[in-house]
């Protein structure tokens, strides 16, 4: 791990992890997958997105894609869908086809998204082995998924854009998904333990549907969260200082995540 990349220490446990799958953008990159993060839990797994390369990035990390329980999602746009296809289509046509339940779920308009998706694939994504529910989402719905009881509020990026904020065992969890400066997300994150922000515009930019770093530092602060983790990343903000940025906006720990990191749930 690039310690310059680091402001604050790592946090890993085997009770429960998340893991930032992919972190990065619509941009191919060597070293960035599309956005995709994984919570698991004593043997449930919840993917947040399916971003470009996410089935290769679930096995780096030890999950196949036959294990996954559930898939939530922040909104519809490509980069955060670029691969259910993919994924529902190894479901049925892997040597070791699906068979456990799997739960898709997301903002108003994700699921008919999905559902015109599937459908112009005539058929070859319909769950041929396995229980399926596809669950649209109404914005500010609480619900219980798995060992989580999860929450989700708007945020601003469009009109249909969610975060998540998983809660278990007294300890919570927020993913911010796209987002510019969001009051809803500052309540949303209140106190959490972990608050996985997009930092998607370099330092000088400027825009009311992305963050820059220090735009997500200053939410971290407002929220009164124990960790900033930066994630959707494009490539001018990496040439950039984004941890040094989001700490000195925040006060507290600052992770610019990279494909593979683990933190305790």
């Amino acid at each position: 791990m690039d310690e310059a990349n680091v402001a604050g220490e790592q946090d890993v446990s085997s009770a429960g992890r998340l893991v930032t799958v992919g972190t990065g953008t619509c941009v191919p990159s060597l070293h960035r997958g599309g956005p995709c993060t994984l919570l698991e839990v004593q043997g449930f797994r919840c993917v947040v997105d399916l971003g470009l390369g996410s089935l290769h990035g679930l096995l780096r990390v030890g999950v196949r894609h036959v294990q996954v329980d559930a898939v939530l999602f922040t909104h519809h746009h490509p980069d955060h869908l670029a691969e259910v296809l993919s994924f529902l289509f190894a479901a049925n046509y892997d040597p070791l086809p699906r068979q456990r339940p799997l739960r898709l779920a997301g903002a108003p308009g994700t699921m008919e998204a999905l559902t015109q998706l599937a459908e112009s694939q005539q058929g070859w994504l319909a769950a041929k082995r396995y229980p399926l529910e596809m669950t649209s989402l109404t914005i500010g719905e609480e619900f219980v998924l798995g060992p989580f009881q999860v929450r989700t509020s708007r945020v601003a990026h469009i009109e249909t854009s969610i975060g998540y904020r998983f809660e278990r065992g007294g300890r919570a969890t927020v993913i911010s998904g796209d987002t510019g400066p969001s009051a809803s997300l500052v309540e949303l994150a209140s106190g959490a333990d972990l608050l996985l922000a997009e930092a998607s515009l370099a330092p000088g930019d400027s825009g009311d549907t992305h963050l820059t770093p220090h735009q997500a530092g200053t939410l971290a602060r407002e929220a009164g969260v124990r960790r900033l983790v930066l994630h959707h990343l494009y490539p001018a903000v990496e040439e950039t200082d984004p941890a040094g940025t989001a700490a000195a906006a925040f006060g507290g720990p600052v992770t610019v995540a990279e494909d593979g990191m683990e933190w305790e749930l």
